[in-house]
């Protein structure tokens, strides 16, 4: 189904951008469901894509950032709840609402599991399809906030930033916090960047290999990176997943990344 967008929706009578419209994507094999679901959301002013199965709406969501993804349970070729699976480990940023005609207690406790935010039955009254979608997207906002604000990146001094990660990274998390730092990294100028592993709640084989693409990607942008708060038993568990460290400065605590980020600064500025 085409999308219909009006026209200059991109920009606002004034002359500023417009805020980006919530994309949701329908995936039902019932063209009428489609269509229909589609037109709703439409007019409340979601910008709405569609697709007949999970299969496609994987490849659709492949080539585009939705917000929410609405869809049935049982649909050929891929089901929804394998859908709703691969949607979880793929896009885990993707708030998914389920609205089905085959509802029992065994599917709702199993949509639930993986991560649904709520479930709907056909038929479903237009005002709780309305606010339903309204309430998920208001979650999904909220829980990017949070996310957000758990990864801040600080400018502690001229040309030195701090991210202190703090609990357990996983992909939505690790994909937000390296956007934020290289995009930080470029508009400040930034010198040195400081990696504060200290409250981070697990160091696995997945924290490992972000922080050293972090590091080279900072690198490349022409600033030096130091990694603190590396415990010994930290730096244990670092050579154990066979983590190489040479190339990569550290300090064991905050202060003395801090002493040494302001001597790389002060050494650089010398150096002009």
């Amino acid at each position: 189904m085409p999308q219909r967008s009006s026209e200059g929706a991109g920009a606002a009578s004034n002359g500023q951008p417009r805020a980006r419209r919530a994309r949701v994507l329908v995936v039902d094999d019932e063209e009428s469901v489609r269509i229909t679901t589609a037109a709703i959301l439409e007019q409340e002013g979601y910008e709405v894509s569609t697709a007949a199965d999970g299969r496609e709406a994987l490849s659709t969501a492949a080539r585009g950032h939705f917000d929410l993804v609405l869809t049935d349970l049982r649909m050929d070729d891929m089901d929804g709840m394998t859908l709703l699976h691969e949607l979880q480990q793929r896009h885990p940023g993707v708030v998914t609402v389920v609205l089905t005609g085959y509802a029992s207690i065994e599917s709702s406790i199993d949509a639930l599991r993986q991560g649904v935010y709520d479930y709907l039955v056909k038929p479903c009254m237009v005002e709780d399809l309305k606010r339903t979608v309204r309430r998920a997207l208001e979650h999904r906002q909220q829980r990017q906030q949070i996310t957000e604000l758990s990864s801040p990146v600080v400018e502690i001094w001229d040309g030195v930033l701090l991210v202190p990660l703090v609990g357990t990274l996983d992909d939505q998390r690790a994909s937000q916090m390296s956007s934020a730092l290289l995009q930080a990294v470029r508009s400040e100028c930034a010198q040195v960047v400081l990696v504060d592993i200290t409250g981070a709640a697990v160091v696995d084989t997945y924290t490992a290999a972000h922080l050293i693409n972090t590091v080279r990607s900072v690198r490349l942008l022409g600033a030096a990176t130091v990694v603190t708060g590396v415990s010994a038993h930290v730096a244990a568990d670092l050579v154990k997943l066979g983590v190489e460290l040479e190339d990569i400065t550290t300090r064991r605590r905050l202060a003395d990344g801090l002493r040494l980020a302001m001597e790389l600064v002060k050494s650089a500025a010398g150096g002009r």
